[in-house]
């Protein structure tokens, strides 16, 4: 009897048990008939780390989510903050982007009752948008010598001696193979040239600025760096011939840069710049800021950021040859009150290489650098991360952060921790043969051009970076 009993009370129980025990499999959304990637169905797709996936979600009232520190989500162009895009219509076309630092990919998708699928995707290592390796080849084909090196023209462009004045050739020829660059990725491209009018013969600055409409035309942003390197005999080591380091290696990434954020779209209209005459006192990026042309800063439009790119690759992970880690520069600004953060652009700075590119920020050396001209040295002289809200100048950043905007200025290894600055050796051997090799340094560039960038993708999407003029 009471085993009769028990059987009908499990038969009872047993239709019910997909609403106590769990969800019925009738009820679990089907990723891979809800979601392509790269037109596979989901589950057999693979993440190629730093390449651009295209997804396609469909179902009315779903939403696919993301950690938003690994995977960058994208929609008509711009990146999602959160990581969290719903179908909007019957299904949406959208793009997925990691870091190569991106640890794993999983994926949600829910729809409009609560429900969801979760599950995490396989990846392997892919060719990265932006890359140390594309930094390399395109430095050593600007500053090989095609006499010396006895290379063809085709493998060796010889863009150096980029010393600003006095109408140098080298310098004017540089000017115009860069213009080239940008203008064949479609920006509109500019040569601003500004005289200095009690020396007529003697060019201010020649300054190569390209721009990208975004979607507000009341506001600007924009990225640079300087491409003049020293001219002979100029302090502290002499002049350089090729300046790889100062600063033909900012000078190329942004070159990468605009190849990548030609296919986004941006917020405000945005100038990518390389700017001349930085060693004789930032004279390129004022002649810009403080001129009235048609391609010139706007001087009735908010300016909201501006970040810096200005002696590259020579930072952390790469290690010196002593054994210790180079250290890493990236400081925001400005900043106003020491011991407050005081703009944005401090926490998007801090969250791009804390969380997304996951940096080791409290890592530290017995010792102390041998640079030391930001105000809370005293707390960092042995910090490798050097990345927080400072006053620092030396730079176009400078010229910006004068106006109110939020600026982020990346600077690699300086002063005594690089003997080499504005001197003959200056050049892209010296760089590989400081850190290691070739190898290393790919490495260590790739690693800062992809700060920059992010900090470039977040600040753009976040409304509170504002002109703090």
């Amino acid at each position: 009897m009471y085993s009769a009993l028990l059987l009908i009370v499990l038969m009872l129980l047993g239709p019910l048990s997909g609403c106590i025990g769990g969800t019925p499999d009738e009820e679990i959304i089907d990723a891979d008939a809800t979601l392509t990637i790269d037109g596979l169905p989901a589950t057999d797709a693979t993440v190629l780390l730093g390449e651009w996936h295209d997804l396609l979600l469909i179902g009315e009232g779903l939403r696919l989510s993301a950690p938003a520190h690994d995977v960058l989500l994208f929609v008509n162009g711009s990146m999602d903050l959160d990581s969290s895009v719903p179908v909007n219509g019957d299904r949406l076309a959208f793009r997925l982007l990691t870091t190569p630092y991106t640890e794993e990919v999983v994926l949600t998708i829910y729809d409009q009752n609560g429900r969801k699928t979760t599950f995490e995707l396989p990846i392997a290592n892919g060719t990265p948008v932006i890359n140390g390796q594309e930094w390399f080849e395109k430095m050593d084909y600007i500053t090989c010598d095609p006499i010396i090196d006895g290379r063809p023209s085709a493998e060796c462009g010889g863009y150096n001696d980029r010393w600003m004045g006095a109408g140098n050739p080298a310098y004017e020829r540089g000017a115009a193979y860069f213009q080239g660059h940008f203008e064949s990725l479609g920006y509109r491209t500019h040569m601003l040239r500004v005289t200095d009018h009690l020396n007529p013969t003697q060019p201010e600055s020649l300054n190569v600025v390209a721009w990208k409409d975004g979607r507000d035309d009341s506001c600007v942003q924009g990225m640079g760096g300087h491409m003049d390197i020293m001219p002979p005999a100029g302090p502290p080591g002499g002049g350089t011939h090729e300046g790889a380091y100062d600063n033909t290696a900012g000078t190329v990434s942004m070159m990468l840069f605009a190849k990548v954020l030609a296919d986004m779209e941006v917020e405000c209209d945005t100038f990518l710049a390389l700017w001349s005459s930085e060693e004789e006192g930032l004279r390129g990026s004022n002649a810009f800021a403080n001129n009235d042309c048609g391609f010139c800063l706007p001087q009735d439009k908010e300016l909201r950021f501006y970040i810096n790119m200005d002696m590259m690759g020579i930072s952390w992970p790469a290690i010196k040859p002593t054994g210790e880690p180079y250290p890493y520069h990236a400081w925001s600004g400005p900043d106003i009150d020491p011991d407050e953060q005081d703009v944005a652009i401090t926490s998007i700075l801090d969250h791009v290489h804390r969380n997304v590119l996951k940096a080791p920020m409290d890592l530290r050396i017995d010792g102390t650098y041998g640079a030391g001209c930001d105000q809370h040295w005293d707390n960092h002289s042995d910090l490798v991360m050097d990345v927080h809200e400072d006053t620092f100048g030396r730079s176009d950043h400078v010229t910006f952060r004068d106006l109110g905007a939020q600026t982020i200025f990346h600077l690699g290894a300086y002063d005594d921790d690089y003997d080499a600055y504005h001197s003959p050796s200056d050049t892209l051997e010296n760089m590989m043969d400081v850190v290691g090799g070739q190898d290393n340094l790919e490495e260590s560039i790739e690693f800062v051009m992809w700060a920059a960038l992010l900090e470039f993708m977040f600040a753009d999407q976040t409304p509170e970076i504002r002109n703090v003029g």
